[in-house]
């Protein structure tokens, strides 16, 4: 899933090579149910930077790492682990700066594309 989007004042690429591995960084584990929450109109700022800092600049080492042994725990039956994610300073600055209102139509899209595989369109 790839979206240009402005973001910060620059045309930027937003990608996300592997939505399991989003999706298992995000509270509750479930794009969709993120989606809801946005549509419904209960997201916050943390989880707008979430969105997109994860998009914009991928899972860190430590949830790369802890989703390997996820994957692993799961294939010999057992529970995975929490998977961690911390949005990167530059994009919560940014989200701060500019106000998460303004970017919550961008989370919207990304969140779409993992859930429905195509644009909402709403950006």
């Amino acid at each position: 899933m790839t979206i240009k989007a402005k973001f910060d004042g620059a045309e930027r690429e937003f990608h996300i090579k592997d939505p399991h591995l989003f999706e298992a960084t995000l509270p509750g584990g479930s794009a969709y149910a993120m989606l809801k929450k946005f549509t419904d109109g209960q997201w916050s700022a943390i989880e707008v930077a979430h969105i997109l800092s994860f998009a914009l600049h991928g899972p860190s080492r430590e949830a790369r790492l802890a989703w390997s042994f996820t994957q692993a725990a799961r294939r010999h039956g057992l529970p995975g682990t929490v998977v961690p994610y911390v949005p990167h300073p530059e994009v919560v600055a940014a989200v701060d700066k500019d106000g998460p209102g303004n970017y919550a139509p961008l989370a919207v899209d990304i969140l779409t594309e993992i859930v429905f595989r195509e644009s909402a369109d709403v950006a």
